[in-house]
């Protein structure tokens, strides 16, 4: 029978091995298992548990391969091993509570948090330096380097990259660039089918081989988030407070609300182009499960008529494929979400154990 390190292994070799580029694929497992190793060193050296440390090495990245995508890769990358543990039934939930924060907070190299968080932070700093003491270094990440060169008495002389400003430019007219790619893509007229290239590019977000049978006649949630990304914005597949990921209608009107976001007709809120529209029970009871929520459809909204809405939606009616379209504006719209244009994630000041607001420079 395995151990559960050598599950984890297989788990992450086979998606290092899916990765389309050899150059990518050797950069994975080198980094891979260099980090692991030093998770492993660097708990033995200060006490906690190198096992589960060696585990947070193992997984911290693996989002990013099988994504492709580094945004918020930390944040949706816990997500990802969080649903990878949960069916390898291998670790309880401390200690799956342990792994999943070191890997959400482990970009966060100018923050502390707690000793498995910071064991892999230190580690995924310290890997490159064992191969090439010239190593490239985010700025930011320079202080944790030298405590390790200090601790562990290694010489490095890093290549220092990043600006010591921090860049407050906005994002202007992200709702314009969300308008404009939900428009483009829906005109398309998307169908959810695995020969779809533009269906499977908007389904790839979410790493499990379980996606598309998951999401097939219900992806319109996921079509907006894509649509998003690809806007520019940074956003997990899955962001506190939400109990969902976006891939979900209902993940939305959580995080709408929360944030500030969600505007309701009856307070007098016109809607714009570029505001996200989530409806409340417009999709026929035929075309949907029996204990479906009222929020059960959303689309990017193009343009705004006295009595009307113009549309960009995936999934429409559950029908399977994306469009273009006329909305009656009555009592099927639920609230409406208006993402500022100088919108920026900020996910990432949530302590995972917690919940709560942490945030303590290094």
């Amino acid at each position: 029978m395995m151990n559960r390190i050598e599950i984890i292994r297989q788990y992450a070799d086979g998606i290092i091995e899916n990765m389309p580029k050899a150059d990518e694929r050797k950069e994975a497992y080198i980094h891979t298992y260099g980090v692991a190793e030093c998770c492993a060193l660097l708990a033995g050296k200060r006490g906690p548990d190198a096992e589960l440390a060696l585990i947070s090495g193992l997984l911290h990245d693996l989002y990013a391969y099988k994504s492709g995508s580094y945004s918020c890769h930390s944040q949706s990358g816990a997500e990802m091993a969080r649903a990878a543990l949960k069916h390898m039934k291998i670790t309880n939930d401390d200690e799956q509570k342990i792994i999943l924060s070191a890997i959400y907070h482990h970009a966060n190299k100018d923050l502390v948090h707690d000793e498995y968080d910071e064991i892999l932070k230190d580690a995924d700093v310290l890997q490159p330096f064992l191969n090439d003491a010239g190593s490239r270094i985010f700025h930011l990440a320079l202080p944790r380097l030298n405590h390790l060169r200090n601790e562990l008495g290694i010489s490095a002389n890093p290549a220092v990259y990043g600006s010591t400003q921090q860049n407050n430019t906005s994002r202007a007219g992200i709702r314009q660039q969300l308008a404009d790619i939900a428009e483009m893509l829906a005109s398309r007229k998307i169908c959810g089918k695995k020969s779809n290239q533009d269906f499977m590019d908007l389904i790839h977000y979410y790493p499990e081989a379980s996606a598309f049978n998951e999401l097939i006649h219900g992806w319109c949630a996921a079509f907006v988030y894509h649509c998003c990304i690809k806007a520019g914005m940074e956003l997990p597949i899955k962001s506190p407070p939400a109990s969902c990921r976006f891939a979900g209608v209902g993940a939305w009107y959580e995080w709408g609300k929360a944030m500030g976001y969600c505007h309701f007709v009856k307070d007098g809120f016109i809607p714009d182009r570029g505001d996200i529209v989530i409806y409340d029970n417009i999709i026929p009871a035929e075309n949907k499960p029996e204990d479906s929520l009222w929020h059960d459809h959303i689309g990017v909204v193009l343009d705004c008529r006295p009595d009307q809405l113009k549309v960009a939606e995936g999934n429409i009616n559950n029908k399977n494929i994306a469009g273009i379209l006329m909305r009656e504006q009555d009592k099927t719209i639920g609230c409406y979400l208006r993402i500022p244009d100088d919108y920026q994630y900020d996910g990432w000041k949530y302590d995972y154990k917690t919940g709560q607001v942490r945030i303590e420079k290094y």
